[in-house]
């Protein structure tokens, strides 16, 4: 069954108050409050007044508590989110380092062999130099060689020279050797030319090995020079790498440090959500206990606050008017006896909060309205001015809340309230005592405080249920 309008409980030490609705002063046909009755409320309202006193001021601070736990809470979320942000920029951070670190690890491999090849380069060059120089060495020899063939043509051209003469002083004799002398002085002079132009070649070659010697040794200079600066290259990258490295393990030694409190934050967000909603419950409980204590103002008489006793005239007259209707309804046959007072309940189907057809809501929707809405519209503070019988069942709500039904329990909680069984102590006790007036105070489910009078109703004599009002405490 529904419990939509639950009372209050007040707690005093560690006992709760009897199960007797929440305010109540039953009075006497006579008006009278009873003794006992005024005994317990007496005794009550000292006992509260001594324990709740005192804390008052704590109490009325629990909203701002709530408020600030929310506060917390939101808090809380946003630092969460902004260091998951900065963890997802340390992992970037991370990788983008250990990306730069096997970056230089392959410039400084590179390096390495550049260094290499160029120390082979240089090697290469040296040998080049000395073969160079070898070859000079031998092209001086081969010159020495061609100064002798030189000098050996030269004295071969004299000795022919001179057999010529000779060869001509011998007359006819000697003509044959002239002309041999003749050829080996062109021979000579063959040899001679052939050994100028050789020893001219060859100083050209000299020239050339030099030049080549000289370009062997810068060559060997630039690439030992390249060398030395790609050692030194190599040293500043495996430095700036070894740095890099070090880089790499603080971003990660930070980026753990950011996930453990990223999970204390997730931590500090659950817990604030879950203070949050104890302060909500203890905001819920403390909104209670205002009711309660404001139970304890209420004078001895309550019917000499006006609004009291004008509602209490209203139900009267209300109660009184209900009963002649449900009698006429009897003696006229529209209904029988068993039917008016019966207390059995169909559930109607998928409707939530849940609701009921019984034998007697169609005869109440049809006759209730005119006096329910009457009594309604006599004061703007009044909320509602409803029927219950003993089990708290209401077969008619007031037309503002039977409002047609959306499929929204939140929304149909509020809007349509109409055949519901309101079995909280307050919804109960108004259709089962017969006090002349029944005066509560209590909390609804959708979050009023308000009174709540009743009267009951009367059916030829016969116990039907209860009129009640509720209205704003004002």
């Amino acid at each position: 069954m529904a419990q939509p309008d639950s009372a209050s409980t007040v707690v005093l030490g560690s006992a709760a108050l009897p199960d007797a609705p929440v305010g109540l002063l039953a009075l006497d046909a006579d008006g009278t409050v009873q003794a006992a009755n005024r005994c317990a409320c007496d005794l009550l309202a000292a006992e509260a007044e001594t324990l709740v006193g005192a804390d008052c001021t704590r109490i009325w601070g629990v909203p701002a508590l709530s408020a600030g736990n929310e506060a917390l809470a939101r808090h809380s979320l946003e630092q969460l989110r902004g260091l998951e942000t900065v963890v997802r920029t340390t992992g970037r951070l991370v990788q983008s380092l250990d990306g730069a670190r096997g970056d230089l690890e392959a410039v400084i491999g590179l390096a390495r062999e550049a260094d290499a090849g160029a120390g082979r380069g240089a090697v290469a060059a040296r040998r080049l130099a000395d073969a160079m120089q070898e070859v000079e060495r031998s092209a001086a020899r081969a010159n020495e060689v061609v100064e002798v063939i030189d000098a050996v043509a030269f004295q071969t051209n004299i000795l022919s020279i001179n057999a010529t003469i000779e060869a001509a002083h011998a007359g006819a004799a000697g003509r044959g050797f002239a002309v041999v002398a003749g050829e080996i002085r062109r021979l000579a002079e063959r040899a001679a030319n052939a050994a100028r132009d050789v020893h001219t070649i060859l100083g050209e070659t000299r020239a050339a090995l030099d030049r080549s010697a000289a370009s062997a040794r810068e060559t060997e200079d630039v690439l030992d020079g390249i060398g030395g600066l790609m050692t030194r290259a190599g040293g500043a990258m495996e430095s700036v790498a070894a740095r890099v490295a070090a880089q790499a393990d603080d971003v990660a030694a930070i980026d753990g440090a950011l996930a453990e409190v990223a999970t204390l934050a997730r931590d500090n967000v659950a817990q604030a959500d879950a203070a949050a909603g104890g302060a909500e419950r203890l905001g819920r409980a403390t909104a209670a206990l205002q009711d309660c204590v404001g139970l304890f103002r209420l004078p001895a008489d309550p019917l000499v606050e006006p609004r009291h006793a004008r509602v209490a005239g209203l139900a009267r007259g209300a109660a009184e008017a209900v009963g002649a209707v449900f009698l006429e309804a009897l003696r006229s046959r529209r209904i029988a006896p068993e039917a008016l007072f019966a207390r059995d309940y169909t559930p109607i189907p998928g409707v939530m909060p849940a609701k009921f057809a019984t034998s007697f809501d169609g005869l109440c929707d049809e006759l209730l309205p005119p006096i329910q809405e009457r009594v309604l519209a006599m004061e703007p503070w009044i909320v509602f001015a409803i029927c219950a019988n003993p089990d708290g069942y209401v077969p008619t709500h007031n037309l503002r809340f039977s409002k047609p039904l959306t499929g929204d329990a939140k929304q149909d909680l509020v809007g349509n309230r109409t055949k519901r069984i309101f079995a909280d102590r307050v919804g109960a006790s108004v259709g089962t005592h017969t006090d002349p007036y029944r005066l509560q105070v209590y909390r609804r489910d959708t979050g009023e405080v308000m009174f709540d009078l009743s009267v009951p109703i009367l059916v030829g004599g016969r116990h039907w249920g209860g009129f009640r009002i509720g209205y704003a405490l004002g």
